[in-house]
């Protein structure tokens, strides 16, 4: 998996938050949607279906709506991500809405782990 990068982000972006905010105070998150790092590849296999480990950027955040949240949204309004990938608990709701809505708007496909892949396209 590629690094956001200061050129710009790769079509499939996964967007994970560091501190969850509902991460129980014993340190354990009740939302673990990624296996451990070494497995994300086979985790996001699940979501999204086959695709090239070379084409995804992960940004990650310590908190929601940090510098990566920017960079995402600037990707997707630039037209270079064409696949989200993310947990939506840890957004407000109005960056769920922003991202659905610029999402929708600039046709890049939205895949959370509740969608259990079920919106992907067939491999």
């Amino acid at each position: 998996m590629a690094a956001d990068g200061v050129t710009g982000v790769l079509p499939i972006a996964l967007y994970v938050i560091e501190r969850h905010p509902l991460q129980a105070s014993n340190g354990k998150p009740p939302f673990r949607w990624l296996g451990d790092p070494a497995a994300v590849e086979g985790d996001l296999d699940d979501l999204i279906g086959s695709h090239d480990p070379e084409l995804v950027s992960v940004l990650v955040d310590e908190r929601p709506g940090g510098p990566a949240w920017n960079r995402l949204l600037e990707g997707l309004l630039a037209g270079e991500i064409q696949v989200v990938v993310t947990h939506l608990a840890p957004l407000t709701s109005a960056q769920r809405q922003q991202l659905i809505a610029i999402s929708a708007d600039t046709g890049a496909q939205l895949i959370t782990p509740g969608d259990a892949g079920r919106n992907r396209a067939s491999d």
